[in-house]
């Protein structure tokens, strides 16, 4: 008989969202189902529920999760780089590997439908201070905020229905014409904070 090893209640939750996001990947937020996630592991549904509570939990951690490590990435993508597109286009990159290939935005989206609201903020702030000199002003903070608001948003629509709205326009709605557009658009973003 093999003995199991009890796991911190941390590395537990680690696992469980490891797993998780391992269902969103291949599935989208339908395939992330407490009882796939409790049978893959070997453990009861009732061991995800005592971590999540429930489904929306354990979503709107995994949701979190993400977060933290973007701000992360966000942070070392801002100190390593000097001021301008190049971080943006980074970033941009990251996200849409985050979104598309990850399938957050699918997530945030769903989670959005069932009434989830964001509790914090920052994500972007350490690439606000990437685009402001410390003496930069409220309106210069505010339109950079902005911006990268504009590139969020842009990005995670991109992933739900890129596609077809450019094929609404008679542009190519395909990967590659989708990735031409986001270029586009992340450059257009780029020479608005370049110009203020």
């Amino acid at each position: 008989m093999v003995e199991r090893k009890r796991l911190s209640p941390e590395a537990a939750r680690q696992k469980i969202l490891t797993r998780a996001e391992h269902y969103l990947v291949i599935g989208g937020p339908d395939a992330v189902r407490v009882q796939v996630v409790a049978d893959d592991l070997g453990i009861t549904d009732a061991a995800i529920h005592y971590h999540f509570k429930n489904r929306k939990g354990l979503m709107t951690a995994l949701l979190k999760e993400a977060g933290r490590k973007l701000k992360a990435e966000i942070a070392e993508i801002s100190a390593d780089i000097a001021p301008g597109a190049d971080a943006l286009q980074m970033v941009a990159g990251r996200l849409t590997d985050l979104y598309q290939t990850k399938k957050y935005a699918r997530l945030a989206t769903w989670l959005a439908s069932e009434g989830w609201q964001s509790e914090g903020g920052g994500l972007f702030d350490p690439l606000v201070d990437h685009f402001c000199t410390p003496s930069a002003g409220a309106n210069r903070r505010k339109d950079v905020r902005y911006s990268l608001a504009m590139l969020n948003t842009f990005l995670i629509g991109d992933d739900l229905v890129g596609g077809a709205f450019l094929a609404s326009v008679s542009l190519p709605g395909d990967s590659a014409g989708r990735e031409v557009f986001r270029d586009w658009v992340v450059n257009q973003i780029s020479v608005g904070l370049a110009s203020n």
